[in-house]
């Protein structure tokens, strides 16, 4: 796009993720671009799909070019060091989530940014997913009644991370989409882990929170042999499905609810095991929301944020609230 030709944007990192945030880049109309990874044998794939990019020969090379803003996109466990050393020289970051793998850090590079005036914004992509923006303005407008429950599944076989757990690497996105369309922190009310893999790296998670007494579930896998991506939300009048992996219309909204009459309840004596609920079955309804990519749209805010100096949706400070309920997590983990 014209608004951001002449950008010069380094890349750290030249996995899988840091392909499609090139190939963005370059959909955006943006060239100028420098990268750096330890592993060669990445550079050189990434180079033959993207013969424009120039590369660095280590990350201090990188660091001393004139460049507009830089996309972190390593482990997880390398994203503090070398931010620190990027957000210090007063440079504009974008760290791939999550931003740290504890709040200490995220602090410390919170309030660096904040003294040299420069943008952190941490991308958790299911904010800028037209999708996901459409089910909070559902739930602002009160569509599907008072929420009850909400349930998160992401289940794939792979990737799997060597420096986290699937809590940090899978579960953070789901737990980022519930901070994000309920807007409050949550109460941890139970955590179930397994590690089939390593030993101090946990493989499958089953969470339970507490957003002000709604009930949300994450359910979180690396080791499955089906992908799935859904989300479900039951109100008191009806409910909601986005799955995401659906090659049709990706949300769907039910007019579907159970609810027990108080008049009729008091008919029935303690001696009845099962009182009658009544279980409305109405229309559903399939929104048609213009597909808009969740990346390129995650991309494009970072650059607005750089090109405005604007706060960004997913900063520094929000990244950390992710943060510290993953370590809230964590700590209830027996």
């Amino acid at each position: 796009m014209e608004k951001y030709k002449g950008f010069k944007i380094g890349v750290i990192g030249c996995g899988y993720w840091a392909t499609n945030i090139i190939k963005t880049l370059e959909n955006l109309g943006l060239k100028n671009i420098f990268i750096f990874d330890k592993d060669l044998i990445k550079i050189n794939l990434i180079k033959k799909k993207f013969n424009f990019i120039k590369v660095s020969k280590d990350i201090d090379s990188l660091l001393s070019l004139n460049l507009d803003c830089y996309f972190l996109i390593t482990p997880a466990s390398t994203h503090y060091k070398i931010a620190k050393k990027i957000i210090t020289l007063k440079k504009d970051i974008f760290i791939e989530k999550p931003a740290t793998l504890n709040s200490k850090n995220i602090d410390e590079l919170i309030k660096i940014s904040k003294k040299n005036k420069n943008i952190l914004m941490s991308g958790y992509i299911y904010n800028y997913n037209v999708y996901i923006n459409y089910i909070k303005k559902i739930l602002k407008k009160n569509t599907l009644g008072k929420i009850k429950y909400m349930y998160l599944e992401r289940c794939n076989l792979g990737p799997i991370r060597n420096d986290t757990s699937c809590i940090w690497d899978l579960a953070s996105h789901d737990i980022s989409t519930s901070f994000y369309l309920l807007g409050k922190k949550p109460k941890i009310n139970n955590i179930q882990v397994y590690n089939f893999l390593k030993k101090d790296k946990f493989d499958i998670s089953n969470i339970t929170l507490d957003f002000n007494k709604i009930k949300v579930e994450i359910k979180s896998s690396w080791l499955s042999p089906e992908k799935t991506r859904k989300l479900i939300i039951i109100g008191e009048k009806k409910m909601l499905q986005f799955d995401e992996i659906s090659s049709g219309n990706k949300i769907r909204i039910y007019n579907k609810y159970a609810s027990y009459y108080p008049d009729i309840l008091k008919k029935y004596s303690k001696k009845h095991f099962t009182p009658f609920a009544n279980i409305k079955i109405g229309k559903t309804f399939e929104p048609k929301i213009k597909f808009s990519p969740p990346l390129e749209d995650e991309v494009k805010h970072f650059l607005n944020s750089v090109l405005h100096r604007k706060k960004p949706i997913t900063d520094g400070n929000y990244a950390k609230n992710i943060i510290k309920i993953i370590e809230n997590i964590e700590k209830k983990i027996i």
